[in-house]
């Protein structure tokens, strides 16, 4: 029996405690009373929330019996009802204070508040949205649906407008300028499917889904989160889109995200704006719905759209289209198109269209078409196609085809079709070369129609590639390689002479005609480095060879190369020269041996015979 007593006290208990955590203003009560003293009718209503009442007794005076009937009604509903609006209230841990009201004969404001509630199983609804167009006064209903909202009295006309993803929109329109009451009452849209909870991200028009902790509200019951229909996009996966996203939800309260989930369809206009940081300036926290003219971010502002100017500090968030001019000292972040000059001193992101000038400290990244010029610090990432100018101290990346010219200090790399030029410090890559040229250490393209220029180009399609055994007046046995294009291609070789002692390595370029019946003809110059076998490189011995050769195809991808060598041979020291007591034929510029102490310098007619094999289809 003991057990039993414990048991029941501690279940009272725990209830007591779990109602006074909800605020008392919040607490729902039932009551039946009829014609009683307004005091005894305050000691019923705290019996029922489990609270206490705080307040002058003299407020109370020459008041009226009062009958009231209510059921699992608001505490702050029970006491709108029973007071009237000449008396405040106010809630203070467990205690509800009641205080005179002194509102001045004509008051610069007044308070709309209420609940937000389901027309058809009257829940009240969390994370809905209440504003005023003219003042731009808004206010997000709590987890218990409760919504206070602050409004000018010199408005010629008070309309709220309440949206509520999920719900049908609401307009009401107040008579009065005074402060009370006013519920609202929301009906669902019919035929939705509703899904997981989520908010949009606030630079993409689109609805992404999102870890919803962060909208938690105060207390520990849990708010009714905006949700989407069965049209969710994905999440992008791309890591520039991810920090985009991670960028605005730092910069944006939970109530802006709240706001921007229920407006989504809501449009508004301003001539000029000033903030200091989103929420805080004179567009409030609807500034993610409002299209502005010109517009003013002391540290960082974010808005619907820009039609004319646009200055920032820091940053400039835009979840749509930019017109005209944008500047920041760090970033400038649009969700939709940009046309016009925009500046930033570290990044421009851009989720739409871009014409005109960009120009960035570190990085622009652009998701959709880009037509002007580009220019970075660092890295312009493109990911359609570009039209215009790019230039970045280390790389340009566009996703799709470029047409005009690229320059960058290390790389630039173009998936699609390049129309113009690449320029770069090491390499370039692209699809399908169309016209202009490939400029660059590295040349990699998968088909050109003209030649790139570079220590090493790689053509995969339409190039020409060969590998080859030969033989010459100098080095018996020598191994090339050939890569490019026929009308200009890189050639690697290396050769040697056992029974003389000469090895070579050797670098050139050349160009071939197309086959005609199998035969072609080539012209190449390449300049050798020869070197005695008994000794490392200890000094400069160069062969440049310029060789005419006639080719035969026999059949398939196996030809024959023959033709004769003009050389040119230089060595810094007699003394070491490779080819020193070396017989020669047809010396062409010294009567002497090229051993001859007294010229450097020495010349003569040479030959060269070789088997090439074709790497590439034929």
């Amino acid at each position: 029996m003991t057990s039993f007593r414990i048991l029941v006290c501690l279940f009272c208990l725990t209830t007591s405690l779990r109602a006074q955590s909800v605020s008392p203003l919040n607490r729902l009560i039932t009551l039946n009373i009829s014609n009683e003293p307004l005091e005894q009718a305050l000691t019923a209503i705290s019996r029922a929330g489990q609270f206490s009442f705080s307040y002058n007794p003299a407020l109370l005076q020459q008041r009226q019996p009062v009958t009231l009937r209510v059921a699992s009604r608001p505490v702050r509903e029970v006491l709108a009802q029973l007071l009237g609006n000449g008396i405040r209230v106010r809630a203070r841990g467990n205690h509800v204070i009641l205080l005179q009201t002194n509102e001045p004969e004509q008051p610069k404001s007044f308070v709309l508040d209420g609940y937000v509630i389901d027309r058809e199983t009257s829940e009240r609804i969390g994370a809905a949205s209440i504003f005023e167009r003219t003042s731009l006064r808004s206010v997000n209903s709590n987890d218990y649906g409760y919504y206070r909202l602050k409004l000018p009295a010199s408005l010629s006309l008070v309309r709220l407008e309440v949206r509520r993803q999920d719900y049908q929109n609401q307009s009401l329109t107040v008579s009065t300028r005074r402060s009370q009451p006013q519920p609202i009452y929301l009906t669902v849209v019919p035929s939705r499917i509703t899904a997981q909870p989520s908010v949009i991200d606030p630079l993409d028009v689109k609805l992404l889904p999102i870890d919803t902790a962060t909208l938690t509200a105060l207390s520990d019951r849990p708010v009714l989160l905006a949700s989407v229909d069965s049209m969710v996009v994905p999440m992008p996966s791309s890591l520039l889109e991810r920090s985009r996203q991670r960028v605005g939800r730092w910069a944006l309260s939970t109530k802006q995200l709240i706001t921007n989930i229920n407006l989504d369809r809501d449009t508004l206009y301003r001539t000029w704006q000033v903030s200091f940081v989103p929420g805080i300036g004179s567009n409030r926290l609807l500034g993610g719905r409002i299209i502005n003219d010109y517009s003013i971010n002391i540290l960082a502002g974010y808005s619907l759209g820009v039609r004319k100017m646009e200055l920032g500090g820091f940053l400039n968030m835009v979840h749509d289209e930019v017109y005209g001019f944008q500047a920041a000292g760090f970033g400038n972040l649009a969700g939709g198109n940009t046309q016009g000059v925009q500046l930033a001193g570290f990044t421009n992101v851009v989720g739409g269209r871009v014409q005109g000038v960009q120009l960035a400290g570190f990085l622009n990244t652009i998701q959709g078409e880009v037509q002007g010029v580009q220019l970075a610090g660092f890295l312009n990432a493109n990911l359609k196609t570009t039209t215009g100018f790019q230039a970045a101290g280390f790389a340009n990346i566009v996703g799709d085809s470029v047409r005009g010219v690229q320059l960058a200090g290390f790389t630039n790399i173009v998936r699609g079709p390049l129309s113009g030029w690449q320029v770069s410090g090491f390499i370039n890559v692209a699809g399908h070369v169309r016209k202009g040229h490939q400029l660059g250490f590295i040349n990699v393209a998968r088909s050109s129609e003209s030649a790139p220029i570079g220590f090493f180009s790689y053509v995969h399609e339409n190039g020409y590639r060969n590998a080859a055994i030969s033989t010459n007046e100098v080095t018996t046995a020598n191994a090339t390689f050939r890569t490019g294009v026929r009308s200009f291609y890189n050639i690697f070789t290396a050769g040697l002479n056992p029974g003389k002692d000469i090895w070579s390595f050797g670098y050139g370029l050349g160009t071939t005609t197309t086959d005609r019946r199998g035969w072609s003809l080539a012209l190449e110059a390449i300049m050798h480095q020869l070197n005695p076998t008994t000794r490392g490189i200890d000094n400069t011995n160069l062969l440049l060879r310029l060789s005419p050769v006639v080719m035969k195809r026999f059949g398939g991808r196996v030809g024959l190369s023959v033709g004769p060598t003009l050389n040119a041979y230089y060595s810094d020291n007699a003394l070491l020269n490779p080819l020193l007591n070396q017989s020669l034929p047809a010396l062409v510029v010294s009567p002497d041996t090229p051993g001859n102490n007294r010229d450097l310098w020495t010349g003569w007619i040479g030959w060269e015979a070789g088997l090439r094999y074709a790497l590439q289809k034929i």
